[in-house]
């Protein structure tokens, strides 16, 4: 009878290490540590980040001149929807700074890019100016904005606060390599309160 006890005692030891030693197994592939954006990402001078583009099959694409509808984080008041028409209106490859304090550093150029952005939803689309824009080149590299204006256009301001049907233009100006072929502009909404770079909080528009 005892012996009988211990037998199945032991047995049931066994199974329980061959179950744990499984599950770690499965815990570790699950739980292996992923590099993603948020820990790749990498800011130098100029606003160069060495993160890559990986859209998903959620991220809006259009081209120079479409307009994306984006969605938001609800309005933090009002619990409501905020949605945006975004457009990309202007692109220009070799800007010029209407402050040499906004120079790009040397061995950079400056871009910039001009948007619309539309309020369409129940809140206020409330952001930054300029940090839900950036730009990718032919490496996938991904590059910041910066603050400043060119010469051909004003800037966002520094905060945005769009009421619902209400809209505002501005620029947004970047500095990359000299050498950098620009193949896509992205907005992301929401982008100073999240910093997740969610696709479908984004949109695309190929440069050709």
């Amino acid at each position: 009878m005892h012996r009988s006890i211990a037998s199945a005692a032991a047995m049931v030891v066994l199974a329980a290490a061959l179950v744990a030693c499984g599950g770690s197994d499965a815990d570790n592939a699950k739980t292996a540590p992923t590099k993603g954006a948020s820990s790749s990402d990498s800011a130098k001078p100029g606003g160069e980040q060495t993160s890559k583009a990986t859209p998903t099959g959620t991220q809006q694409v259009g081209k120079l001149g479409d307009t994306l509808s984006l969605e938001g984080m609800p309005g933090l008041s009002s619990g409501g929807t905020v949605t945006a028409d975004v457009t990309l209106n202007q692109y220009e490859d070799h800007a010029k700074p209407s402050l040499d304090a906004f120079q790009a550093a040397p061995g950079h150029r400056l871009v910039a890019a001009k948007f619309t952005i539309l309020s369409t939803g129940e809140a206020a689309y409330g952001d930054t100016g300029n940090m839900g824009a950036k730009l990718v080149d032919s490496t996938g590299t991904v590059y910041a904005a910066k603050p400043g204006s060119p010469t051909i256009g004003d800037s966002f301001d520094l905060t945005l606060n769009v009421p619902p049907g209400e809209k505002v233009t501005g620029w947004v100006i970047f500095d990359v390599p000299e050498s950098a072929k620009i193949t896509a502009v992205q907005y992301e909404m929401d982008a100073a309160g999240l910093g997740l770079n969610l696709d479908e909080r984004a949109g695309k528009w190929t440069i050709d």
